[in-house]
């Protein structure tokens, strides 16, 4: 087994050709291990690693290894440093202010994962409270693209794309509540899949996160991966009031089935009518293309006006940062010194501490208001396609909240500039899916989104995987 064969691998063989005893849970973690400490240097992508304790629980499952070994048991993973907790690696949110956090239990998606055989090697990269567009954490410093080191990853679940994009791990955690597992995939070349909210269980500390904009997944080297991990993980906690089914049998297997004839709503531009760039433009339509010459209907979409959030959309999630930095200050007996916090949180901070109670459940009105438009105007469609940025990656250093001049306005019509396709699935709830089709000129991944009604996560992902066939497979060269 060398370093190559198992940076190249999906999850779904790498974990197959451990059931076949081809080659050992240790020598997939050593494999990965050895990826993380030679790349790692200049991509910055992991943060925290646990490599010793991973080698140790590698040993014990190849000594008791079971008769039948899940489909994905034994491989690599790793956890990103926000949202859930583990009871093996700290969540420090990418805070300095959270530097000296300790362990916490598992919640239930890890407790998921790890009964589902995954390893986990460490944590991954993302923007301080996962709050970015881009990965550039002043705690960690900026994580970088491994097709070209000086373009963003996107953000939040940045780290996460740049460790699977580069052949560190198969498979890995990622958050999204704006499009943070979606926009790093695009910026990486990797499949991205946001599910329904509600489907993957945020539990036990959190029954929803950002207002209920939130959902937790990860981000893959192919769609099958990302289907199979769903089947370890999605279906209601535990105290759980809300949350879709699986559908039986599970979406490994969905993706076997056949594609219905679709009616596809195709948008190159966002909810403001502004147009994506020329590249991005053309790699939805020649999407749009191949499925109508395989006999889907294609027509045109654009999004209905309520999808125009504003700034009450950062209101549904920047309180979850003033409960976060409470509960750590009670935890020390002291609030946070001001280097202990990066500018742009201290900002966030300040504005949730000046809205309301009835701003904040007006800001959830809003979000019901635009989540009942977007499914009024998909009535009659399945699917919706669209650019999955409206523009190519930029440097890193660009899409920071210094870079815009430290004004939150500034920095939010930049950001919400470069992926304005990501917010209105996370308003609704619905099931979305980026993944690369093409290539820039400068040799950077070209990415489409797919996204669906809400509770349709199969449909989406049977479409990716259509997708995934008829172009290229992104992934980096040594």
């Amino acid at each position: 087994m060398t370093l190559h064969s198992v940076a190249t691998e999906d999850g779904l063989a790498l974990a197959a050709q451990i059931a076949r005893k081809e080659i050992s849970v240790r020598e997939a973690a050593d494999a990965a291990i050895g990826a993380i400490e030679r790349l790692n240097p200049l991509l910055n992508a992991v943060v925290a690693e646990r490599f010793d304790a991973a080698r140790a629980e590698a040993d014990q499952m190849d000594r008791a290894r079971p008769e039948r070994p899940g489909p994905l048991w034994g491989v690599p993973f790793l956890l990103k440093d926000v949202n859930l907790y583990s009871s093996v690696l700290p969540t420090r949110f990418a805070s300095r202010f959270f530097a000296e956090a300790q362990p916490k239990g598992d919640s239930t998606l890890v407790r998921r994962w790890r009964d589902g055989g995954l390893l986990i090697l460490g944590t991954s990269n993302t923007p301080e409270f996962a709050g970015d567009f881009t990965t550039e954490p002043l705690a960690y410093g900026p994580c970088r693209n491994p097709w070209n080191p000086e373009i963003t990853v996107g953000g939040s679940s940045g780290g996460a794309a740049a460790a699977v994009a580069s052949g560190m791990v198969p498979l890995a955690h990622g958050t999204d509540l704006g499009g943070s597992i979606r926009i790093p995939a695009a910026c990486c070349g990797v499949f991205g899949f946001k599910p329904s909210v509600g489907l993957n269980p945020l539990g036990p500390w959190w029954e929803e996160i950002a207002g209920g904009l939130d959902s937790d997944h990860v981000l893959t080297r192919s769609v099958r991966d990302s289907a199979v991990a769903l089947d370890l993980t999605a279906g209601p906690d535990l105290g759980t009031r809300t949350g879709w089914v699986p559908p039986q049998g599970g979406y490994l297997a969905a993706l076997e089935k056949r594609l219905p004839s679709l009616r596809i709503g195709v948008t190159v531009s966002d909810a403001y009518g502004r147009k994506a760039g020329p590249a991005q433009v053309a790699s939805v339509e020649r999407v749009a293309r191949l499925l109508e010459e395989l006999g889907h209907h294609i027509e045109p979409y654009a999004y209905p006006l309520a999808v125009q959030s504003g700034t009450w959309f950062e209101s549904l999630w920047i309180v979850d940062i003033l409960h976060l930095v409470t509960e750590r200050s009670a935890e020390l007996g002291r609030d946070p010194e001001t280097e202990e916090l990066e500018p742009m949180t201290w900002a966030f901070l300040e504005k949730a501490r000046a809205q309301t109670a009835l701003d904040h459940l007006q800001a959830r009105q809003l979000m019901v208001a635009a989540a009942h438009a977007i499914g009024k105007s998909m009535e009659h469609l399945d699917l919706i396609l669209s650019p999955a940025l409206s523009e190519d990656p930029p440097r890193i250093g660009t899409l920071t909240f210094g870079a815009n001049g430290h004004d939150l306005d500034r920095w939010a019509e930049r950001g919400y500039a470069f992926a304005p396709f990501a917010t209105p699935a996370n308003l609704a709830g619905q099931p979305s899916a980026v993944l690369p089709v093409a290539s820039t000129a400068q040799g950077l991944p070209l990415a489409v989104q797919i996204t669906g009604r809400p509770g349709n996560d199969a449909l989406v992902l049977r479409a990716s995987q259509l997708l995934e066939t008829l172009n290229f497979k992104s992934k980096v060269a040594d």
